[in-house]
């Protein structure tokens, strides 16, 4: 008898565990019947909306402008070269030296001029002495004449003879007048005051006619040369204006004019060369100076997002736009134009007034729901409540007979 009481025990203790797993089985099974099925439950759970942040797309005034480098470069340049061909004894100025009108700035070696000079000087003499001496000939035959010992057709002849002589000297001495010329052509003189920018040609070398020994710039007015790449040539016609900043002038802009364009494209850079005048230049600008020109395109209207609300896949550029009747998200493509300070403009594929997200683009899923955190949150009916009066009624309807 001793020995059975435990095995009572055993088993008694067997069935209250066994009920009291009833018990609980019955209670969760109450409480997904309450919540709508087991897999829903956790489907719905998974599936709970997510936060986001949101912004209504509009138009927006947009400055449109545009920068291209220049470079200050004077209004009036001049190419210095001889007219004449030779060998440069001296070079009579430096680069950066102010110079006046008519003064030297170069010198021909004049070994090959003097010569030439001299030989044409001596054949001026010689149809100056056979002038003479057909002056003298026309002389005597004009007094023979008048004594009947010479015909009037000789007569003639003479004469001739004696003014083809004197045309012989006249040709003589415009030649001599021309090798003269030639010497004082060895001789480079500035025609304007300025400054000299460069030097194309040192003493000694030769030099032909007319070819860059020396760049001088004039004191004055003063522009800036800008290459435009041919997607700007456009734009450049229609700004409203122009203005130049440089940075040697930190702090200061300057009010420019469209002078000059170009017709036609540069072989090598296949850029457009225009200048634009500085107005109101002063001597703070030098030559030479590196400047960014600001292209006033006027304003446009555009729509602009943060660059928070794209996310690029397949190579596409997209954003999350939200339905407000269902509150889910689909992606859309667009296309961008250029960045501003607020984001970047959209060319395409958004309307005024969608609602774009802003944050979080990279975690939304096409069609997942979404709670928008700026817009004001519906009171929802708490479920826990509703989970323990469905339990309650469960172990009403369990416990009837």
């Amino acid at each position: 008898m001793k020995k059975k009481a435990p095995l009572l025990l055993a088993l008694v203790m067997s069935v209250v565990i066994v009920s009291a797993c009833g018990k609980n089985d019955d209670t969760k099974n109450a409480t997904v019947v309450a919540s709508g099925g087991g897999k829903d439950a956790v489907a719905a759970k998974a599936e709970a909306p997510r936060p986001v942040r949101f912004m209504q797309v509009g138009m927006s005034s947009l400055s449109d402008i545009s920068y291209l480098p220049g470079e200050v470069r004077p209004r009036f340049e001049q190419r210095y070269g001889f007219r004449v061909a030779g060998k440069i004894s001296r070079r009579l100025v430096d680069v950066g030296q102010e110079v006046k009108a008519g003064q030297v700035l170069a010198v021909l070696d004049s070994q090959d001029v003097l010569p030439a000079i001299n030989a044409q000087a001596a054949q001026v003499e010689v149809a100056k002495t056979d002038f003479k001496l057909q002056q003298s000939e026309l002389k005597r035959q004009q007094e023979l004449r008048d004594k009947g010992f010479v015909s009037g057709a000789a007569l003639e002849r003479q004469a001739a003879t004696s003014d083809a002589s004197d045309a012989r000297v006249k040709a003589a001495l415009s030649q001599l007048a021309s090798a003269q010329n030639g010497l004082n052509f060895q001789t480079l003189r500035a025609d304007k005051a300025g400054v000299v920018i460069a030097v194309d040609a040192e003493a000694g070398s030769v030099v032909s006619a007319g070819q860059s020994v020396v760049r001088v710039a004039q004191l004055g007015e003063k522009e800036i040369i800008v290459n435009v790449p041919e997607r700007a040539v456009g734009s450049l016609k229609t700004a409203k204006g122009f203005a130049a900043h440089f940075d040697a002038i930190p702090g200061k802009l300057y009010a420019a004019k469209l002078r000059e364009l170009s017709p036609a494209a540069d072989a090598a850079s296949r850029t457009y060369t225009a200048r634009l005048s500085i107005v109101g230049a002063d001597d703070a600008l030098k030559l030479g100076m590196s400047s960014t020109v600001r292209l006033d395109l006027g304003a446009a209207e555009a729509i602009v997002v943060p660059n928070t609300a794209l996310y690029t896949r397949d190579n596409s550029t997209r954003v999350w736009l939200v339905d407000r009747a269902t509150e889910t998200v689909k992606a859309v493509e667009i296309k961008t134009g250029e960045s501003t300070n607020d984001g970047i403009s959209v060319i395409s594929g958004l309307k005024p007034g969608d609602l774009v997200v802003t944050a979080g683009a990279n975690l939304l899923q096409l069609g997942q729901k979404v709670r928008l955190l700026d817009a004001p949150v519906a009171a929802a009916v708490p479920a826990v409540p509703i989970a323990r009066a469905s339990v309650s009624t469960a172990a009403k309807e369990s416990s009837k007979p």
